[in-house]
C-alpha cells in the first residue's frame, strides 16, 4: 500500500494522506488537516509495517477441586475453683 500527502491548493493550505487503491486512484484516509506536522504523523503511522503477533493456543488443564476439610473447633473447658 503507498501513502501521500496532497495539499489542497486552497489558502488556508490543508493536508490530505492519500492511499493508493488497487485501482490506481488516490483515496483519502486522512484530512483534510490544516497542520502538516498532523498529517506526516499519520503518514508515518499508516506507512509503518504492522506487526502481526502470533497466538499460541493455550491448552489449560482441568484440576479437580477435592473440597476442604473443615476443621473441628472444640471449646475449651473452664474449670471454676
Amino acid at each position: 500500500m503507498k501513502f501521500i500527502i496532497a495539499e489542497n491548493g486552497n489558502f488556508p493550505p490543508q493536508y490530505n494522506v492519500l492511499q493508493e487503491g488497487e485501482d490506481g486512484i488516490f483515496r483519502v484516509v486522512f484530512g483534510p488537516d490544516p497542520d502538516l506536522i498532523d498529517a506526516q504523523r499519520k503518514h508515518q503511522e499508516l506507512s509503518a509495517p504492522k506487526k502481526v503477533e502470533k497466538k499460541e493456543s493455550v491448552k489449560k488443564e482441568t484440576v479437580k477441586k477435592t473440597p476442604a476439610k473443615k476443621k473441628t473447633v472444640t471449646k475449651k473447658k473452664t474449670v471454676k475453683k
